[in-house]
């Protein structure tokens, strides 16, 4: 089964209202299901799903069903509405054609709310209640055209619950840094020092493995079509490679000799490892190291005066990352490398992050049809479809309402940056909490926010 609309989950406790109307039986026993916490019963009926299902019943307090729109027989739509308010949510099942006993897909999309300030009501409510248990601690920030819509901290930054975060506190940025190399890539290709077919064996002639330095090229990388995989330092088993690897260079010597796990371009498969290739282009292309390139080039000219890659231990002013273990919440601080890499790290502030957009749409890092390539995903990329990457950015939307960016995520550490070009609107959300927390939020503002505001 697909579900359509959010890719962070929950439960949904669904009570029936006395005046629904009449719903066929599998529908029925479906919102049943649900209402019981029955996971055997929804995987039964095609519903894998549960996490997603938990969070929504979080969120909402459950749905109370207000009546079928339409039943077609193989297509239904209800009309539902939330527990902790007067909000309504659309809720679509598609049957399985093979086997009419089990649904296909399940797509539940919250309705638009009459107003910007009543969606970001809904929001902070929401991010109330997720820091009162302990699943959020973090700054959202939606800024619209330069002014500040909602700008607000939550929780602390530490682990003994005592600094308070602030609008000014960093985080750790972790995959939103494939932005950064993305937009320098991007910079020496409007330089023409760099073209998106350009091979790795290019600019790295010595590369060891000669099938990924003769047919990777830089389109692939940034796509994650090359099929280079992981880089060795991110897991929790990765201990031991975490201590010795201290450079972009010792990441290559670790994993160079790795050929690609398919046919590069033929596949989508997420790689950290093909951003670490990027950035050492980046510093032949620019006969400059990666990090000194993004301070000057990107963090400078776009006013991020509070982004940088810190050493591992630099970690004063930052929000420490948080993660459960044995039942209360720790430092994850030992499963981080020992710096942020072309794949992700260093640390920003929101409002850094929305200058780096803003610096974007002005046009002060890169050309706009460098833009337009990097952050658009037309139906997919050489003609693998369906996963919304652009060039090193996200697209995605849900509801006629679009959206650009990136997220990350790390042990303890959540992030989100959307940018939405119909509404001109940011929504920042920077988290020292696990994932999914500022996914959650994201999708609570996509879904309420106005689609004309």
């Amino acid at each position: 089964m697909t579900r359509f609309g959010a890719p962070v989950a929950a439960v949904l406790c669904i009570a029936l209202c006395g005046g629904a109307a009449p719903m066929r039986a599998d529908t029925n026993a479906w919102l049943k299901a649900f209402n019981a916490g029955d996971t055997k019963s929804l995987l039964a009926l095609g519903d894998d799903s549960a996490d997603y299902d938990r969070d929504i019943v979080e969120e909402t307090g459950g749905l109370d069903v207000v009546r079928v729109e339409s039943d077609d027989g193989s297509t239904i739509h209800l009309l539902a509405r939330e527990h902790r308010s007067p909000e309504n949510w659309q809720l679509t099942f598609t049957r399985d054609a093979k086997t009419p006993a089990r649904f296909a897909k399940i797509r539940l999309i919250a309705d638009p709310m009459p107003s910007p300030d009543k969606a970001l009501a809904s929001l902070d409510d929401f991010a109330k209640l997720l820091t009162a248990k302990n699943k959020f601690a973090g700054v959202l920030l939606v800024r619209q055209d330069g002014r500040d819509l909602f700008a607000k901290a939550f929780g602390h930054t530490d682990e003994k619950d005592i600094v308070p975060n602030t609008l000014d506190t960093k985080f750790y940025f972790a995959s939103q840094g494939k932005m950064f190399t993305s937009i320098a890539i991007f910079q020496l290709i409007d330089k023409g020092r760099v073209s998106l077919e350009d091979t790795v064996g290019k600019f790295l002639p010595d590369y060891p493995n000669r099938e990924i330095a003769g047919k990777v090229t830089v389109r692939m990388l940034l796509a994650h079509t090359a099929g280079t995989g992981e880089m060795g330092i991110l897991e929790p088993g990765d201990g031991a490679n975490r201590a010795r690897v201290h450079s972009i260079a010792d990441i290559i010597a670790l994993n160079g000799a790795r050929g690609p796990a398919f046919p590069p371009g033929t596949k989508w498969d997420y790689s950290n490892y093909g951003y670490i290739l990027l950035g050492a282009i980046v510093e032949k292309a620019s006969g400059m190291d990666f990090y000194d390139y993004v301070e000057r080039n990107i963090f400078v000219p776009a006013l991020m005066l509070q982004t940088s890659y810190p050493l591992h231990d630099d970690i004063a002013g930052i929000a420490v990352p948080m993660t459960p273990e044995k039942g209360k919440l720790v430092s994850a601080m030992d499963q981080w490398p020992w710096r942020g890499t072309p794949a992700g790290g260093g640390v920003s502030t929101a409002g850094d992050m929305a200058r780096f957009v803003a610096a974007l749409n002005a046009g002060a890092l890169v050309s706009r049809a460098s833009l337009d390539l990097a952050t658009h995903a037309p139906g997919g990329l050489s003609g693998i479809p369906g996963n919304g990457f652009g060039l090193g950015f996200i697209e995605s939307g849900t509801n006629g309402l679009k959206y650009w960016g990136h997220g990350g995520g790390a042990p303890g550490d959540s992030l989100v940056l959307d940018y939405y070009p119909q509404t001109h609107v940011t929504f920042v959300c920077m988290a020292n909490r696990e994932p999914p927390a500022c996914d959650r939020l994201a999708f609570n503002f996509l879904g309420h926010w106005p689609r004309d505001k």
